[in-house]
């Protein structure tokens, strides 16, 4: 198949509404074999769209010679399922908490989020944060998923590590039924970086991960972080970006950069 048609079937998926596609490709594999172009053009579905239009003629033109009609329509469902495929595979959805601007795009709340996210859980949930505050909510949901046989790690920021940085600790957050059901990690001051006022880096990360999906945000857990404070996320379904963020993760504990906390820390 010539480049430059491989070229317009593949804009003419990115434009095209999944029922017009269909429909589409249901006219193209009615078609007699001697349909001319323009009788072709005018079976498909109809449009308000001029671009789409514009794109179906095209696609249209290029195969004439090439395909046949109902060869174009075979050609176009491949490259429909290859495209809906990959945007399961790599999706992307914006996330928020604190106040939405008028007008603004459907989003959901980073809590809910996680919230949804860890309910759905069957294998592991690892979370990562720098500080947690007044979750109930998350630490029941957490219960439950333990109560379920999943495996749970967090890592945590502490008071003594930070040298300050944080005034409470993150692990005095989650109840001891849930500290004693899972791994704690932290990152030890003797592992960190100073400052020029000799300061330790903090661990500043916000970082899910659940069963294959990461949800990566400003939030930290804390009430405020998901109910006051303005604070945007992500919630990434790439196989790749997972991975190498759940590796990353994995080899500061093989390092010794990350140390288990023992439950009665």
């Amino acid at each position: 198949m010539p480049d430059d048609l491989i070229s317009a079937l593949d804009s003419l998926i990115r434009k095209g509404p999944d029922v017009w596609l269909t429909s589409a490709i249901e006219a193209l594999r009615s078609l007699p074999a001697t349909a001319t172009a323009e009788f072709a053009f005018d079976q498909l579905p109809e449009t308000n769209n001029p671009g789409l239009s514009s794109l179906a003629r095209e696609a249209i033109r290029l195969s004439t010679g090439q395909l046949s009609w109902e060869a174009l329509s075979w050609a176009l469902q491949a490259t429909h399922a290859s495209q809906r495929c990959s945007e399961a595979e790599h999706r992307t959805e914006f996330l928020w908490s604190g106040p939405p601007p008028a007008g603004s795009i459907t989003a959901r709340r980073i809590d809910q989020a996680l919230y949804d996210l860890i309910a759905q859980a069957r294998r592991e949930i690892l979370l990562v944060t720098f500080a947690a505050t007044r979750i109930e909510r998350l630490s029941g949901e957490l219960l439950k998923a333990v109560q379920r046989g999943v495996k749970i790690r967090l890592v945590l920021e502490f008071t003594g590590t930070s040298e300050g940085q944080l005034s409470f600790d993150a692990m005095k957050a989650f109840p001891s039924g849930l500290i004693e059901s899972v791994e704690i990690f932290h990152w030890p001051t003797s592992k960190r970086d100073r400052n020029q006022r000799g300061k330790p880096g903090r661990l500043h990360a916000k970082l899910a991960i659940v069963d294959g999906v990461a949800l990566v945000s400003s939030a930290n857990l804390t009430d405020d972080a998901f109910s006051r404070n303005l604070e945007l996320g992500a919630l990434i379904q790439d196989s790749r970006f997972v991975s190498n963020a759940q590796s990353h993760v994995d080899r500061l504990i093989t390092d010794g950069i990350f140390l288990q906390t023992p439950a009665s820390a």
